[in-house]
Parts: structure tokens; sequence; C-alpha cells
């Protein structure tokens, strides 16, 4: 049986930390960095958010669904988490 190669190791068998984009197509790259944009203005709280956004949307890049539903899905992850952080951020300072 044929030996597939492992995707997450480089050349020097190293992990390589860009496996998860590659092959992705430009709106896939764009709408799974989305979330991440909420690390510099949200700081811990938006980066674990984003970071969350990030990995689902990746998830979801790589499902076998339709163009119309991967597109849906993938913005309402996007949304999700811009929502999610406001609504997180509305209860702290509620808090305090």
């Amino acid at each position: 049986m044929q030996d597939l190669p492992d995707l997450d190791k480089n050349s020097l068998g190293k992990p390589d930390a860009w496996a998860k984009f590659r092959g992705l197509v430009w709106w896939q790259l764009l709408l799974s960095i989305a979330p991440i944009l909420l690390l510099p203005v949200g700081g811990a709280i938006g980066g674990v958010i984003g970071a969350a956004g990030v990995f689902a949307n990746l998830s979801l890049a790589r499902k076998p669904f339709g163009k119309p539903v991967k597109l849906l899905a993938m913005l309402g992850v996007v949304v999700a988490s811009y929502l999610g952080y406001f609504l997180v951020v509305g209860l702290v300072l509620n808090l305090v």
C-alpha cells in the first residue's frame, strides 16, 4: 500500500504551522482569518474568541459542503465570533 505524505510536517520533518491554510481558496482564507482580527481590539478575550472562530472556519473550509452553504456557514462563524466578543465584554463590564 502506498504511504501518504504527512501534510502537517515540512521537508525537515518539523511541524508545519501553515498546513491548515494551504490549498484554500482566497475567500476561504479571508473568512478563516477574519475572526482573529479581534485580537488587537479585544486582547486576551478577543484572542480566545477569535482563535476559536479561526479553527471553526478552517474546519468548515475542509468540509465537503457546496460553496453557498460553506460561505454562509463561515460568515455565520465570523458574525458569531464578533457578537460573542461584544456579549462577553458587555457582561464583564456590567460585572465590574
